[in-house]
């Protein structure tokens, strides 16, 4: 057995010596320099700063205030669904009905938004028929989205 493992490393040790010529001479010789190239990290010579850009200023947290109304009279026959920060539900409203709630996006959330939604629940119009209340959704006091043309909701993806 003594010999077989003799007989492995004898057979081995070149290829292991020549690997190692090889990886020595790739990084920077045999001779123990280096290249006499600059390093790229290294500081400009003049001793002036570098003409590099560090980017774009990082975002901020932001915060928007956001208000969800639903129109309407009377009491909803079926509760209001809303997702503004937390998500939620009206089931006793009388309407017309509002929540403002203020939210603090974060950098990343206002790469890709937030979505603000709601669901305005239904009422009994003066004829008895049930109908959907009309909804809006305002951001810093300004229209962003409502439900006039027929859509059951609405919704809005705050950046």
């Amino acid at each position: 057995m003594a010999v077989m493992i003799e007989s492995m490393v004898n057979r081995r040790f070149p290829v292991l010596l020549a690997a190692v010529a090889l990886t020595a001479a790739a990084c920077g010789g045999a001779d123990g320099t280096s290249s006499s190239a600059p390093s790229p990290a290294a500081p400009p010579a003049s001793g002036q700063p570098s003409a590099q850009s560090s980017g774009p200023p990082a975002k901020q947290e932001q915060t928007r205030e956001v208000t969800l109304e639903v129109d309407g009279t009377g009491k909803l026959m079926q509760p209001i669904v809303y997702i503004a920060g937390d998500q939620g539900t009206e089931s006793d409203a009388t309407l017309p009905w509002k929540k403002t709630v203020t939210l603090e996006l974060t950098p990343a959330e206002q790469e890709v938004g937030v979505l603000i939604s709601i669901i305005p629940g239904s009422f009994r119009d003066s004829g008895g028929k049930l109908v959907p209340g009309e909804c809006r959704i305002l951001v810093d006091g300004e229209e962003v989205a409502t439900n006039e043309g027929g859509e059951s909701m609405c919704k809005h993806t705050l950046h």
